[in-house]
């Protein structure tokens, strides 16, 4: 019984471990509004975390950070609404990570920048060009 009650310590400590220090890599997401006329309105999620609905002004930013997932597979989708346009998209899953993915050894959080335009979303590894575009607006 102590051995069992041991084990399931190291398990928990391990598992803390891995989630505070992100093992299988950081990332960190920042959409910013390019729209003029009016705000966006974006509601994030993933497969178990609502980030909730954002109103994100011209030039105003939402962003988070989270830990990738060890099987690759990290995955987060947005509802996008601004005045009357509207889109749903990924904002993150393995398509849009290799845009964004840089060399782990340079730093450890990577960065993906979305661009929010009148003309669609604009994704880059960097805030300030190199942008893919990989959506209309609906």
């Amino acid at each position: 019984m102590d051995k069992l009650f041991i084990i399931f310590i190291l398990i928990c400590t391990f598992a803390s471990l891995t989630h505070a220090f992100c093992v299988f890599g950081k990332w960190h997401i920042i959409v910013r509004s390019d729209m003029p006329d009016n705000d966006v309105i974006v509601h994030v999620k993933s497969g178990d975390e609502d980030l909730g609905i954002h109103t994100i002004p011209f030039n105003g930013t939402f962003d988070w950070t989270f830990c990738e997932r060890f099987d690759g597979r990290s995955l987060y989708f947005a509802d996008f609404s601004c005045g009357s346009k509207i889109q749903s998209l990924h904002l993150f899953d393995d398509p849009v990570r290799h845009i964004c993915y840089k060399q782990k050894f340079v730093t450890r959080t990577q960065h993906c920048y979305w661009s929010v335009r009148p003309d669609g979303f604009f994704v880059s590894h960097r805030p300030d060009g190199d942008w893919e575009h990989l959506a209309f607006w609906r």
